[in-house]
């Protein structure tokens, strides 16, 4: 709960940043902004784990999700609010750059759950955060939205 909080907390201070009205389909679209940001990217080179499943080092972890989600986010900045190709292009490459770098893996593989299992762990911890970021921006939108008209 903690966490959605401070995640409301961001994208709210973007609308504020942002200083355009904002309603509940522009906050879903910001929505998934902060779902590709914070969940669809990271997964891509770190994808959520079982317990019990071998990973790298938790501190290379975190630092290469984070350069990931700062990446990401700036990679979108440049495509959807800065129209001259350079800019895209730039979009583009820094989107890609953490991932070309690659994420840490440990030196061997394996864990006690089966790979089926980890695969449906993965989709559902994707597909639930989709859905949270989903309702998040959705409802910060409109609440944002309706609290601006007064």
């Amino acid at each position: 709960m903690p966490v959605g909080v401070g995640f409301a907390l961001i994208l709210t201070g973007l609308f504020a940043l942002r200083g355009r009205p904002v309603d509940a389909r522009q906050g879903l679209l910001w929505g998934l902004g902060g779902f590709a940001v914070f969940a669809l990217a990271p997964s891509l080179g770190l994808p959520p784990k079982l317990p019990g499943t071998q990973a790298a080092a938790l501190g290379l972890r975190q630092f290469w999700w984070l350069a990931t989600a700062l990446a990401t986010a700036g990679g979108l900045v440049f495509l959807v609010f800065l129209k001259a190709l350079t800019w895209r292009i730039a979009g583009i490459a820094l989107i890609v750059l953490s991932h070309l770098i690659g994420a840490p893996h440990p030196h061997e593989a394996g864990g006690s759950a089966p790979t089926e299992l980890a695969a449906q762990f993965v989709a559902a911890s994707l597909i639930a955060s989709a859905i949270f970021w989903a309702v998040l921006g959705g409802s910060a939108g409109w609440l944002y939205g309706r609290l601006g008209q007064h």
